[in-house]
């Protein structure tokens, strides 16, 4: 399915055993309860995907000196992280990316920057961000980690099937991609796909990555689901705000949540370059799934792997997708339920 695997090479282990010794996965987070805000910057949200808070935070550690590591779009429409050290080179690493990035060479770049007295950003997924706490170690002091309430992340391989069919579909090259389009506001959650003359709203993508159709296996069983986050910060949708707090962020422009993990973390989200409306909130009032329990694999996750492997994205889209026979007949299926 595309996901990329770590792998010990046998012929060059020295069975020293410092892998398991610094694993991230047999570290506890932080265990105080965060301290959580609804936060937006009303000049960010028009070219945000929330509330501005992932760009206001990078382009803060850039304009005192620091480095930023995040994820980027790439020129084939996959996705890696990247190292950043001007204001410039953040444009790549705004709004959301829902598959998994290519950390190849970065966790050596990170520790090289942290050695040379480098203030360091780095933001990801819990576990990323999990990953190089552990190889810090003496220099974790100045490393900033900023993680995000994760979803999942889906396949690889299906978002690269996809977009071959929109251009044989389309019978013309892709120019952009969007994995959500602020444009279309910020309720709304479908992928948009820009050709040379002409943008395309589709959302098929997006179905098949919120039925958990396409996960990585490990993201179902991830131990980082939870309050106890192993960075200093994380970031989300503040989903609930207007219940929350009424009047705030009514205009569906977006709004950020911002939890504050450690003192380092609170420390950093002091102030910000960019001017922001921020409020107090309590955690319960906006929490979303992911913060308490991993997504759980769709009962046909194997079966929809199966057929992708075997026969390709547009027999999947087929078999699974908006307007297949099998999702039409669950629908109709749940409505009985709920009429009887």
């Amino acid at each position: 399915m595309g996901f990329l695997y770590p792998r010990i090479n046998p012929s060059l282990c020295t069975d020293c055993g410092l892998c398991e010794k610094i694993c991230a996965f047999k570290e506890a987070g932080p265990k105080d309860k965060p301290l959580a805000q609804a936060i937006r910057f009303p000049a960010l949200l028009r070219e945000s995907q929330s509330g501005g808070l992932a760009y206001a935070l990078m382009r803060k550690t850039i304009l005192e000196g620091g480095v930023v590591y995040g994820a980027a779009i790439e020129r084939d429409f996959s996705v890696s992280h990247r190292r950043v050290e001007d204001e410039a080179g953040l444009q790549p690493l705004r709004l959301s990316k829902y598959v998994q990035s290519n950390m190849d060479g970065i966790p050596g770049k990170v520790l090289e920057d942290l050695k040379a007295g480098r203030k360091v950003l780095f933001t990801g997924t819990p576990c990323q961000c999990a990953g190089i706490a552990s190889i810090a170690g003496k220099y974790r002091k100045n490393l900033l980690l900023a993680d995000i309430i994760c979803h999942g992340v889906p396949s690889p391989a299906v978002w690269k099937g996809y977009l071959e069919s929109m251009e044989r579909r389309k019978g013309k090259p892709l120019s952009a991609v969007l994995f959500r389009d602020p444009s279309l506001g910020w309720h709304e959650h479908s992928e948009a796909l820009f050709f040379e003359d002409e943008k395309l709203v589709s959302g098929e993508y997006t179905f098949f990555f919120y039925r958990h159709l396409m996960l990585r296996p490990s993201c179902t069983a991830c131990p980082f689901a939870s309050l106890d986050r192993p960075s200093d910060i994380t970031m989300a949708d503040c989903w609930g705000v207007e219940k929350a707090l009424p009047g705030f962020a009514d205009d569906n422009l977006g709004c950020s949540l911002l939890l504050m993990n450690t003192p380092e973390g609170r420390a950093a989200a002091e102030a910000f370059p960019d001017p922001c409306e921020r409020k107090d909130i309590d955690i319960k009032d906006v929490t979303q799934p992911n913060l308490s329990s991993p997504s759980l694999a769709h009962k046909r996750t194997k079966s929809f792997e199966n057929t992708y492997i075997r026969k390709g994205y547009d027999a999947v889209l087929a078999r699974f997708g908006r307007e297949s026979r099998s999702y039409k007949l669950e629908q109709f299926i749940q409505k009985v339920k709920r009429h009887i």
